[in-house]
C-alpha cells in the first residue's frame, strides 16, 4: 500500500491540505520527512490525533489501527477507517473466540463510532453493507502514474528467456498465490517457455514452503521467488513483465492491479481487487482456482499484437480514474466535508 500512499500526500499538499503519516513501517520515497514512527506509541499516536481535522485509518485489525480510532474518538476527531477486507471474514480471515471477544469489549465500537467506512470497490461495499454497517463508501487508492512512465531498460533482475507472468505483493496464501500456481500447472502446453516471477515480501514460513512445494514439482526452472521492497525494484520487475496477475482471495489494496496498468503491462486479476470503472481493462475472474485456470488460458493464447493495443487504451482509462492527480479531489473534498 505503501507504493500508492507515497503519491497521496503530495496531492494533497498541491490541494492545500497538510497530512502526516503515522504507521508500522516507514512509508518510503514521498513520504520521507512526514510524522512516520515505527510500531505502536498510544502518545505519540494521541499527540497526533489530537491535532488533526480528520484521521484516515488504512486497514483494519491491528492494534494500531484500533488505537488510532480510539484515540480519534477520545478527542472527538471524525475519523473514517479503509479496512481493505480487515471487517469482513474471508479465506484465512475467519473470526475467533478471542476477535468476537475484542468485538464486544469494544472494537465493534471503535467500527460504527466511524464517521464512515471506505470499501476498495462496489463488491467490498456490497459486503460491508450487509455486515450491518450503514455509512460505506467506495474510495479506491491511486497512484502516481508518472513513476511508471519511464520503466528501466537495463539492470533488470536476471530470469530465464521468455515471457514473463508477474505476481508483485506479499508471499501470503491471501495473496491466492496456491491456487494461482496450480492453475499456472494445469494450462499445460499454453504456459510453455513462461516464467512465472512472485516479488514481493515474505510472511512466516510461507515462501520457504512454496518453495519447496515448487522444488518437489520439478518447476524451479520457471518459477522464482524474489524481493521485491520498494518502487525502483518493483518498476523493475514490471519492465520485465508480460503480464502481471493479482489472484488475490479476499479484498486487498489494488496496488499492483494499478501499477501494472500505470506501467502498460497486461492485468488479469480476481474481483476482490480490480477498482471500479475499469471493465475491459483488465481481465477480470472470481478468486476460484477454476477461474483463475480460464483466465490464464485467455491470456496465454491471445496475440503479443492484441495484447499491445488493449493495454495501452487500459492504461489511459485506468489513468483517468487513478492517478492521484485526479483520484485526489475525491479525498479532498470527503476530508474537508468531514472536518466541518
Amino acid at each position: 500500500m505503501a507504493a500508492s500512499l507515497r503519491g497521496l500526500f503530495p496531492a494533497l499538499g498541491a490541494h492545500e491540505i497538510e497530512s502526516d503519516a503515522i504507521g508500522g513501517d516507514r512509508l518510503p520515497g514521498a513520504l520521507d520527512g512526514l510524522a512516520s514512527h515505527a510500531g505502536f506509541d498510544p502518545n505519540t499516536i494521541g499527540q497526533q490525533v489530537r491535532r488533526a481535522d480528520v484521521v484516515h485509518i488504512h486497514g483494519w485489525g491491528t492494534v494500531a489501527a484500533r488505537g488510532a480510532a480510539a484515540a480519534a474518538r477520545k478527542a472527538k476527531t471524525p475519523y473514517l477507517i479503509s479496512p481493505v477486507g480487515g471487517l469482513l471474514e474471508g479465506p484465512f480471515r475467519r473470526k475467533t473466540w478471542r476477535d468476537k471477544l475484542r468485538g464486544l469489549l469494544g472494537e465493534n465500537g471503535l467500527v460504527r463510532g466511524a464517521a464512515l467506512v471506505a470499501a476498495v470497490n462496489e463488491r467490498e461495499r456490497s459486503a460491508l453493507r450487509e455486515s450491518g454497517l450503514q455509512e460505506v463508501r467506495t474510495l479506491p487508492y491511486g497512484l502516481a502514474f508518472g513513476d511508471y512512465s519511464d520503466l528501466p531498460t537495463t539492470d533488470l533482475p536476471a530470469v530465464p528467456d521468455g515471457p514473463c507472468l508477474l505476481l508483485l505483493g506479499p508471499i501470503d496464501p491471501v495473496e491466492g498465490l496456491v491456487p494461482f500456481m496450480k492453475a499456472f500447472a494445469e494450462v499445460g502446453d499454453l504456459a510453455d517457455g513462461w516464467n512465472l516471477i512472485l516479488a514481493g515480501p515474505e510472511t512466516g514460513s510461507w515462501r520457504k514452503m512454496l518453495e519447496a512445494a515448487v522444488r518437489r514439482k520439478g518447476g524451479a526452472d520457471r518459477v522464482k521467488f524474489v524481493p521485491a521492497p520498494d518502487v525502483p525494484s518493483q518498476r523493475g520487475w514490471l519492465a520485465r513483465a508480460s503480464v502481471v496477475a493479482a489472484p488475490a482471495l479476499h479484498y486487498r489494496p489494488a496496488t499492483s492491479t494499478v501499477q501494472a496498468l500505470a506501467a502498460g503491462v497486461a492485468v488479469l486479476a480476481s474481483d476482490r481487487v480490480v477498482p471500479d470503472g475499469l471493465d475491459g481493462a483488465v481481465d477480470v475472474f472470481a478468486p476460484t482456482r477454476e477461474a483463475m485456470r480460464a483466465a490464464l488460458r485467455d491470456v496465454l493464447q491471445s496475440l503479443d499484437s492484441q495484447r499491445t493495443e488493449r493495454v495501452g487504451k487500459a492504461r489511459e482509462a485506468a489513468r483517468s480514474l487513478l492517478d492521484w492527480s485526479v483520484l485526489v479531489e475525491r479525498y479532498a473534498q470527503l476530508y474537508r466535508e468531514l472536518a466541518r
